[in-house]
């Protein structure tokens, strides 16, 4: 099934009231941004390898410009954590963000695709228990994550407007967000 199929298909489910897709929906942990996240906290728990996506995660949808900010956080504030970037954008998208950041990658990963986060830890030489996915997508990032195991780790995205494609999967996600707001609201996220 393709990653659209397998996102509406969990976006039903979550309407129909699953109670087994509410749960893959609900992250973790929440963090306003990717320089909110307690990194120090992480490692210590024994999380030491880093999963980002990259659109509207860790820079705009679209832009390959990686802002001095981002460069430095990566190489001082992440340097003991090893890092892959995992995005369904494209080669010719991902991999310039890639080199600039000097981390390996996965480009058309497939997220929510369970082989996404498996090919992303054998880049990293990685295992479940020691990796945290970060986000800010519930069906794609978030689902994947919790279903293969994963420590999610929800952001607000960068920007609050979209291209098509973007702007169909956030209205699906303020849906989503909307019909869990209690259980949401429990994890004191929003």
């Amino acid at each position: 099934m393709g990653k659209n199929k397998e996102m509406l298909k969990t976006f039903i489910k979550i309407l129909k009231n699953d109670k087994c897709s509410s749960e893959l929906v609900i992250p973790n942990s929440y963090q306003k941004n990717i320089y909110t996240i307690p990194y120090e906290s992480l490692y210590k728990r024994g999380y030491k390898n880093l999963l980002f996506d990259i659109d509207n995660t860790i820079m705009p949808a679209n832009s390959t410009e990686v802002s001095p900010e981002l460069k430095e956080f990566f190489t001082t504030k992440l340097q003991k954590f090893n890092i892959c970037l995992v995005s369904n954008n494209s080669y010719k998208r991902v991999y310039p963000v890639a080199q600039e950041l000097q981390v390996p990658f996965l480009s058309r990963a497939g997220k929510p695709k369970e082989e996404a986060f498996m090919k992303s830890l054998q880049l990293l030489h990685s295992t479940k228990t020691n990796t945290v996915i970060i986000g800010d997508q519930m069906l794609t990032d978030i689902v994947g994550g919790n279903r293969y195991g994963l420590y999610t780790i929800l952001v607000d995205p960068f920007i609050k407007h979209y291209d098509l494609k973007i702007g169909i999967n956030r209205i699906l996600q303020l849906i989503i967000m909307k019909k869990l707001q209690n259980k949401i609201q429990q994890k004191h996220y929003y």
